[in-house]
């Protein structure tokens, strides 16, 4: 039997290859959007512990200005970095939708590919299965012909 050999098998490693390209950096934005994440979560933490410092003082009755001023800019920072934060958010978000759209583009090329290969595969095997039945029928003949 002649074996199969798929002539875009090249093409389809090709494929595959810029297939598990796009899943790792996608993978690699999601881990980039955990960490931001995470680090929003730390910023929120901090700012309300600095808040919640700073009005329990107050309530105390005894109100140091000085360190008051220093607690509502370092309060004023932490929005800084949060808006930073938000900033580089948006920006995970629009690589997050480029990378699943090339991941579904790359994936639709894979499945393509493994389609035309497995259509391919049956239409050979369809084929050597013919030709064993022409060799069988030639032979059972001969040998028929070879009886009488």
């Amino acid at each position: 039997m002649i074996r199969f050999r798929f002539e875009l098998e090249a093409l389809l490693t090709y494929r595959q290859h810029q297939l598990d390209q796009c899943r790792q950096l996608l993978a690699e934005v999601l881990a980039e959007q955990a960490t931001c994440q995470d680090q929003r979560a730390e910023l929120r933490a901090e700012r309300e512990s600095v808040e919640s410092e700073l009005r329990q003082r107050s309530e105390s009755g005894r109100i140091d200005i000085s360190h008051a001023a220093a607690s509502r800019y370092y309060m004023t920072q932490l929005d800084v970095q949060q808006r930073g934060l938000d900033l580089q958010e948006q920006r995970i978000l629009q690589q997050l939708d480029l990378c699943r759209q090339a991941v579904v583009q790359a994936d639709k090329a894979v499945k393509a590919l493994e389609k035309l290969r497995d259509k391919r595969l049956l239409v050979h095997q369809q084929q050597a299965r013919k030709r064993e039945e022409l060799e069988l029928h030639e032979s059972w003949s001969v040998n028929s012909l070879r009886e009488h």
